[in-house]
């Protein structure tokens, strides 16, 4: 692997795309940002979500880890089901779907340390060849999630939703202390088929799948709540991003004598 100058690690952050102007711009939210420079004490840059990007191997040569965010967009149906209603499934982003799966690949070969947030843990999922639910609201067995309420106030949407219950032994239980967390609930998909090769590291209280491992990696950790809304008072949430930042300064070491 090529070394770099510098003493801070460099997390990668996939983006996302927006169009709020004639051209698609590439985003990041600033509660990301801030987590991951506030409590993970690293850098960031931030990774292109474009189809067949060749440059993405390159670029992971000068970063330490890969955080994969929420979206306001699905993974495509053609990734786990292939001929589904895409009615069902809409919207999409193909870009930042051929860009998380690639980057997904080529962290697992690294071992790269990878945190993947809400849309995040469902394409690590995908990756992994799992499914997904198409709209956890329509399913009567999933209630402990609220839908999404257009025009709705951030600390509403992001509120105290249902406890998480975590797998006794699991890298989450030793990130919880022994305590029964209670996080928010801002998603319309959520996994399904587990993938093979992953671990569930915690669900909610209707069992849903609230967290996963990546099996036999340092620290691949997904997540379906957003911990990055209340990093800065919520307990579990600052642990999750310190426990990253601990990763990638390993791995920085590890690849740069």
């Amino acid at each position: 692997m090529t070394q770099r100058s510098g003493s801070k690690p460099i997390v990668g952050i996939l983006g996302n795309r927006t169009y709020d102007g004639l051209l698609p711009t590439q985003s990041v939210d600033e509660k990301y940002l801030r987590a991951l420079v506030d409590l993970s004490g690293v850098d960031v840059i931030i990774l292109p979500a474009l189809e067949n990007h060749s440059g993405l191997e390159n670029i992971l040569d000068h970063v330490d880890g890969v955080l994969f965010t929420g979206a306001a967009t699905n993974v495509h149906p053609n990734y786990f089901e292939p001929g589904a209603e895409e009615a069902r499934y809409k919207p999409f982003d193909a870009g930042r779907d051929d860009a998380a799966f690639r980057l997904i690949g080529l962290a697992c070969e690294r071992d790269l340390p990878m945190l993947a947030i809400c849309r995040g843990i469902q394409e690590l999922n995908v990756a992994f060849g799992g499914s997904l639910h198409a709209d956890i609201a329509t399913d009567e067995e999933h209630h402990c999630h609220g839908p999404w309420v257009s025009g709705a106030p951030l600390e509403q949407l992001y509120g105290p939703a249902h406890e998480l219950l975590v797998t006794p032994g699991s890298a989450m239980a030793a990130l919880t202390g022994g305590k029964t967390p209670i996080v928010n609930s801002l998603h319309v998909q959520a996994i399904d088929r587990l993938g093979n090769g992953l671990t569930v590291e915690a669900r909610a209280p209707d069992g849903t799948v609230e967290a996963v491992s990546v099996d036999g990696r340092t620290f691949s950790l997904g997540v379906q709540w957003h911990p990055e809304f209340q990093a800065s008072e919520n307990e579990l949430s600052r642990r999750i991003f310190q426990a990253f930042g601990d990763a990638v300064r390993a791995f920085r070491r590890k690849r740069t004598p």
